[in-house]
């Protein structure tokens, strides 16, 4: 596999790839859905390993992604907004205030707002 996506494909390094199955229902339905099917590929060296293991790696993986790019979506409504020249400078801003937020204990980051909102001195003492 690995000659041939380097070979094939220019993917130098890839030492693994994988498919993923989703099925989708809601919790009142007995019948699925949707159902999706994704490929993935990886660098990373996996090497007598269960697919339990590679389940749960590629879930920690997602876990990340949509802690970070879900709020800066939903709470930053950062998709709408055509900022495009200073997208990069106020992603960055974005990802300061959301790790502040977090670093102050809230577990959702609108609360988080309020209550920095609402005490303008402890906003300017997380900037200290």
């Amino acid at each position: 596999m690995q000659t041939y996506l380097a070979k094939d494909y220019d993917w130098p390094g890839v030492q693994v790839s994988g498919q993923i199955r989703r099925s989708r229902r809601s919790l009142i339905s007995t019948t699925w859905e949707e159902q999706e099917t994704y490929t993935w590929v990886s660098s990373s060296p996996i090497t007598r390993t269960s697919a339990r293991s590679v389940s749960a790696w590629l879930r920690q993986h997602w876990t990340i992604e949509n802690g970070v790019f879900w709020v800066r979506d939903v709470s930053y409504a950062e998709d709408r907004l055509h900022g495009r020249k200073i997208g990069p400078c106020l992603s960055i801003f974005r990802n300061v205030a959301i790790n502040l937020i977090r670093r102050q204990g809230y577990s959702f980051i609108p609360d988080g707002w309020r209550a920095i909102t609402n005490l303008p001195d402890r906003g300017v003492n997380l900037l200290l």
